[in-house]
């Protein structure tokens, strides 16, 4: 078994009295809601976060106005298209970003998503497709309010 480690990222933004977060439309090896997520690049979690932030959701460094640690691991397993069991450790971020931040998958490298919004916590639980999401939903959201 190989262990592949990440971040998965709680991002949310407050245009008026009520935060909205961050949820992508996966098309690409499975379908469903998800938060932003992905392989940790050159062994650096604040980069990663800043790099999937942009690749995923269109999210510019610029408009980045916090990153906080949840101190929380998203763990799950799964079998690669080899038979290789993989295990996942993707570690959980909340990023606070612009009232006026707008979220864009169209210049996604990887084409993975198809569609990204900004919501309100209970409609992206509501959509989430798997529970290790929304336990980081609600971790990152207690902290955002």
């Amino acid at each position: 078994m190989r262990t592949e480690k990440g971040v998965m990222l709680v991002v949310h933004k407050k245009p008026s009295r009520e935060n909205r977060y961050l949820i992508l439309n996966r098309k690409k090896n499975w379908e469903g809601w998800e938060l932003a997520k992905g392989h940790l690049e050159e062994d650096d979690y604040e980069h990663t976060v800043k790099l999937e932030l942009r690749e995923e959701a269109g999210i510019d460094e610029g408009q980045i106005q916090s990153i906080e640690d949840l101190d929380h691991t998203a763990e799950w397993s799964f079998e690669d298209e080899d038979g290789e069991e993989v295990q996942r450790e993707y570690k959980a971020f909340l990023v606070e970003v612009t009232p006026e931040a707008i979220a864009d998958v169209e210049q996604n490298p990887s084409d993975e998503h198809s569609q990204a919004f900004f919501l309100s916590k209970e409609d992206c639980e509501g959509l989430l497709t798997y529970d290790n999401h929304k336990e980081v939903l609600e971790l990152g959201a207690e902290k955002a309010e």
